[in-house]
């Protein structure tokens, strides 16, 4: 039993990218689709993240946990790729 347990392969640790589905960045496809294309990437959406203020006025996303925002679609996706160069998971 135990090494039926411990025998596992385990998967290769990917990124995470999680949307607030109230947030304008969840529902464009230059920042979504572009990103669910990526096989590094675990792209998630969730409810409300707590981060209302930056929320309600910025594209954002929570990128392995630590959010980070832009004021365009496109800018949001540059900021996310560079938060990705910085911290990646691997």
């Amino acid at each position: 039993m135990f090494k039926k347990l411990f025998s596992r392969k385990s998967e290769p640790l990917k990124n995470r990218v999680e949307f607030c589905v109230s947030n304008e960045a969840y529902c464009h496809p230059d920042v979504y689709d572009v990103l669910e294309g990526r096989e590094d990437i675990i792209v998630e959406e969730s409810g409300c993240n707590s981060y209302c203020e930056i929320c309600d006025y910025h594209y954002y996303a929570l990128v392995n946990g630590e959010p980070i925002t832009g004021d365009s679609a496109k800018k949001l996706l540059e900021n996310i790729e560079e938060e990705l160069k910085l911290n990646s998971i691997e």
